[in-house]
Formats: C-alpha cells, structure tokens, sequence
C-alpha cells in the first residue's frame, strides 16, 4: 500500500466543519469529530463543529468535550456548534488523569494528546478499548514513553521522532496519525491505501481544514468545510 506522508501544520487550524454522510454512508461519530477539534487544540487554532447538535446524543459526546478541556483546550457549544480553541499560545497540552470508562471509544484520540502534553497522563478505561493497543505501540515506536496496566496506561511525553505511523488498513488510525503528524514532523502513515473510500475524503477535507485561516467569531457560519465520513 502506498503511504501518505501526514501534513505538517504551517499554520493553526482555523476552520468551521460540517460532519455528515458522504461517500461511505455510514452515521457520523463523535470519533469522527474529535480528531478536527484536537488539531485545533495542537495548533494553537480554532475548529467550529457545526452540526454538533447532530451527534449531542451520543454519550461520548460530553466526555469529549471535558476530555479536551482537560487536557487545556477552551470547548465551548454555542448556537453555532461546538468549538475548540487551543487555550495556550503555543499549542501546549496539560497532562492528565483521566477515566474513559464511560468512552472508551476516544482511547486512541486521547493517547495522541498525552503523549503531545507537557507533562504526563494516566488514562484509566481503556486498556481494551477499540484502537488503544494499536495506537499505543505506534506512539511507543516514535518515542512516547508509555506503561500499560490492566487498568491504567500512564504516558510519560518524550521527544517524538519521525517516522511510520501504521494504520491497518483502518481509516480512523490513520486519522490519528494525522493529529499527530500536525505537529511532528516526518510521520508517514501506512498499511492504507490513501484513496481508499473511507480515508480519501478525509485527506481532503484535513486539508482544507488545515489551509483555511478565518477569522472566526461566534455565530458566524460562513466558509464551511464539509467533512464526509
């Protein structure tokens, strides 16, 4: 399979996103959406989830909203969606304790977030969750520092290197190797094929998302970047 060397970020993540069915018709998830808000979050920038009212019901949807505002990122919902605003000029993340029993499905999201923070985490729930094996032992072979328990995972940062980001053929790794790659430079994400249905069109709107710089204020909704999962 070809591999799909992840942009870095050259400037913050400044965009309104529209989550909705696309090419793959599948139900847009709160997953779906939180690897936009985070690289907002890492880029010292501004995502505006639109429809969010559209995925409000899933019971990951508020653990999200507390997970980012943990790790320091400003979340507020508003009559225009949701937004994320890095709250630190320089991107910075805090790290911390945190229970994802009752979303264990953020695992992989959240692993990508400690290991970017400035100090280290303890993830509870989620040593069995969906994504968490894989992308721990990603991170591990660029450098995180990390010890899993039966039921903690502790995230000591280290200096992340380039290097391949291995997707199993499975869309939403890929997608958070893509957080990751924002900001770490040199990250390559492999084992998918990067026009593969369910990751094509989320290289395009990544890149949008990542191209856009609007000035965004609340109750705009102008200049939207639709996201087709």
């Amino acid at each position: 399979m070809t591999t799909w060397p992840a942009p870095e970020a050259m400037i913050p993540m400044r965009a309104r996103l529209d989550v909705v069915a696309g090419p793959v018709v599948v139900a847009p998830t709160v997953e779906d959406a939180a690897v936009f808000l985070a690289g907002a979050a890492v880029t010292t920038g501004t995502v505006v989830l639109r429809n969010w009212d559209a995925l409000a019901d899933d019971p990951a949807a508020p653990v999200l909203r507390d997970l980012l505002a943990t790790f320091g990122a400003y979340v507020v919902r508003s009559a225009e969606g949701l937004t994320c605003t890095s709250r630190a000029t320089s991107g910075h993340l805090e790290g911390i304790t945190y229970d994802l029993s009752a979303a264990p499905s953020l695992a992989g999201i959240a692993l990508v977030l400690a290991a970017l923070a400035d100090g280290p985490s303890r993830l509870a729930g989620i040593s069995q969750a969906p994504r968490a094996k894989e992308t721990l032992s990603a991170l591990s072979a660029l450098g995180s520092r990390a010890v899993a328990r039966p039921d903690v995972i502790e995230i000591e940062p280290g200096s992340l290197r380039p290097g391949e980001w291995p997707a199993h053929g499975d869309p939403g790794l890929a997608a958070l190797g893509a957080v990751l790659g924002l900001v770490v430079p040199g990250i390559r994400i492999t084992g998918i094929d990067p026009d593969a249905p369910g990751l094509r069109p989320f290289r395009k709107a990544w890149r949008q998302a990542m191209t856009a710089d609007e000035n965004i204020l609340p109750g705009t909704t102008t200049g939207t970047v639709p996201y087709y999962v």
